[in-house]
């Protein structure tokens, strides 16, 4: 393998390795052929099954910060009710994962009215939505909520919520998810570290699954006359939280699902993603990834030490070209998968090898275009290389 490592062919077959990579991506190829892979690989990342396959995170422990109050059927008035008892028990902020859509009965309206216009320590959440070239929100409450965020997430029409965008800058004004809306009142410093970041997404880093948040049902929660100080200095959130495993109202596939590709059924409440998230801002546990030049470096130098092995062995020992070649692809494929997932599950550092799996894959293809340019080079110009006088 060394033997060619250096050599001025292996180099320029490598370089056309990339320059073919580029003019694929240039090219508008219709693939209406391809739309069922399409269709059941447009959701996929490998880097689910760390979730999914090796539970990642699993090790965290309780996040006793935030309480989730099942709300369950409750109508407007017992949510009402659950709102003013929890926030005298003095938690640091209130999120209510509520949508009112449309008014209802008018006193119990103007209750919920008084209760999200009159604090600034209770977050309503509502839903932002894209009209042509603007913007419009939902909810009749949300102009006169004091606090308040969009519930949306990133990829919910059907796929997998894997990111959340923390702002969404409108023509008139900067729009905040429910997520960032109740870390900049609860914890300020983990705001200011999540806006200085500056990104349009952020990745979530899912480090718990539902079991691991503290839940009351809301109306045992009505029920108990007495205070018992449990939502004292803690992040409430009010959510619907199903109790039947089979119940899909306001569930979402996330990293979690057993089956990654052409899923069953949703797997993790609305609620609960909220909690992930807020736990990630305020902790600062961020997904980290590799720039894009480490990317590339990394596609650059392995699909060169693969393309002296593939000469090597079209030189030297064409017949076990096509084998060896097939499986060192092979093997790279399962070992870079491994890695990267190894990378993910440790260090929180999502790679993408995108480059390099499409490099090593293109290179045996390209080797065969690459002699047949460098042959005919040598006829009409005599240039030299490793390939004249080779026979197979």
């Amino acid at each position: 393998m060394l033997k060619y490592l250096f050599k001025r062919d292996t180099i320029l077959a490598t370089i056309m390795v990339f320059v073919v990579m580029g003019m694929l991506a240039l090219i508008p190829i219709n693939t209406h052929v391809l739309d069922p892979i399409k269709l059941a690989l447009q959701d996929f990342d490998y880097n689910d099954m760390a979730y999914s396959q090796f539970n990642k995170n699993s090790h965290t422990a309780v996040d006793t910060g935030i309480v989730i109050i099942n709300i369950g059927e409750a109508d407007r008035t017992e949510i009402a009710a659950i709102i003013e008892k929890a926030a005298a028990e003095n938690p640091i902020v209130t999120g209510v994962d509520v949508l009112f859509n449309e008014p209802k009965e008018a006193q119990v309206d103007s209750i919920l009215q008084q209760l999200f216009s009159s604090s600034n320590k209770i977050v309503l959440a509502y839903n932002l939505v894209a009209e042509k070239e603007s913007l419009e929100t939902t909810g009749f409450l949300y102009e006169q909520s004091r606090e308040k965020g969009y519930a949306n997430f990133v990829g919910e029409e059907g796929g997998s919520i894997r990111h959340t965008a923390p702002f969404i800058k409108g023509e008139k004004e900067l729009y905040f998810s429910f997520a960032a809306a109740i870390t900049q009142t609860a914890y300020p410093e983990a705001y200011e570290k999540l806006k200085s970041r500056d990104k349009l997404t952020e990745q979530i880093n899912y480090t718990r699954v539902p079991e691991k948040y503290l839940v009351i049902e809301g109306k045992d929660f009505l029920q108990n006359t007495e205070s018992t100080m449990l939502l004292t200095n803690k992040v409430v959130l009010l959510g619907y939280v199903s109790n039947n495993p089979n119940n899909i109202e306001d569930k979402h596939f996330t990293p979690f699902n057993k089956k990654s590709v052409g899923k069953t059924i949703p797997d993790m409440e609305g609620i609960f993603i909220h909690a992930n998230i807020i736990s990630m801002m305020r902790d600062g546990d961020y997904i980290k990834k590799s720039p894009v030049w480490i990317n590339w470096f990394i596609a650059s130098l392995l699909c060169w030490l693969h393309m002296s092995l593939f000469i090597r062995y079209f030189i030297d020992k064409h017949l076990w070209f096509h084998l060896v070649a097939k499986m060192a692809q092979l093997f790279s494929a399962v070992l870079f998968v491994y890695l990267g997932l190894l990378f993910y599950y440790k260090w929180d550092l999502k790679i993408n090898l995108t480059p390099t799996f499409v490099a090593i894959i293109l290179a045996v293809d390209v080797l065969y275009f690459y002699e047949a340019i460098i042959k005919w080079l040598h006829k009409r110009l005599g240039i030299y290389s490793i390939f004249i006088n080779t026979h197979h």
